[in-house]
């Protein structure tokens, strides 16, 4: 489902040529974060090739790294109305992301990542690709720092660890795995309690309007009927 780092940093240096000549991109600033992206793939390539061996935490001080420069560049280019090239950057992303899991480090920083899943899940339809995005999406969320799963607030909807749960709901409901729509859905109750009971009550309501098969209707009900509070007369 993703490329290799290698892949990543070819993405990134031609991004860099076609910025150059084909957008007429002259932001200094643009290309330093691109170099500095670089630099951190030279670093991946050394871990990858077992030429050092890090941490833990040193393989999540890297993920911060490529991961920060990466919403920085995101949010350059989409200033400079060079927003075409944003979702091959955030791609990007979850290559890198994808690293970090595997190395066993944490991601503390999944904005970028949160929306190039989000990008992903809209493309694809088929039912294998969505089984491996929610196993994908879920490795994430158990990767993401402890301060990110523990954020609890509920003011602002548009907060990454909140869309990356809502939407790890929704590829679960889209492919009619009911073991895996058993098993998000529990982890979204504890993940994001707050917004839960909306989840599945708009889950309810897409269940009738997109005629759903019934075994996933009963679990989108069993889960709905946990998290809706009793009506006061």
């Amino acid at each position: 489902m993703f490329n290799s780092v290698s892949d990543a940093r070819k993405t990134i240096s031609a991004l860099k040529v076609t910025l150059k000549r084909e957008d007429g991109c002259s932001d200094f600033e643009v290309f330093s974060i691109i170099d500095a992206l670089s630099q951190v793939f030279d670093v991946v390539a050394a871990v990858n090739k077992q030429q050092q061996k890090l941490s833990a935490d040193e393989i999540t001080v890297i993920g911060e790294q490529a991961l920060s420069l990466i919403d920085n560049l995101v949010y350059k280019l989409m200033t400079q109305n060079l927003e075409s090239h944003k979702h091959e950057v955030e791609h990007v992303a979850l290559i890198m992301a994808n690293w970090v899991i595997k190395h066993k480090g944490e991601l503390i920083n999944i904005q970028s990542v949160v929306d190039a899943l989000a990008y992903m899940a809209n493309a694809v339809e088929d039912k294998v690709s969505l089984l491996q995005l929610s196993t994908f999406m879920s490795q994430v969320a158990h990767a993401c720092s402890n301060a990110l799963q523990h954020d609890l607030d509920n003011t602002d909807p548009s907060r990454p660890w909140r869309i990356l749960n809502m939407n790890r709901g929704i590829v679960a409901t889209r492919s009619h795995d009911i073991d895996i729509m058993r098993r998000e859905f529990a982890e979204l109750i504890t993940a994001i309690p707050m917004d839960a009971p909306d989840f599945f009550k708009q889950g309810m309501s897409e269940m009738e309007r997109l005629n759903y098969p019934q075994p996933v209707r009963d679990v989108m009900q069993e889960f709905y009927d946990q998290t809706q509070l009793p009506s006061v007369h």
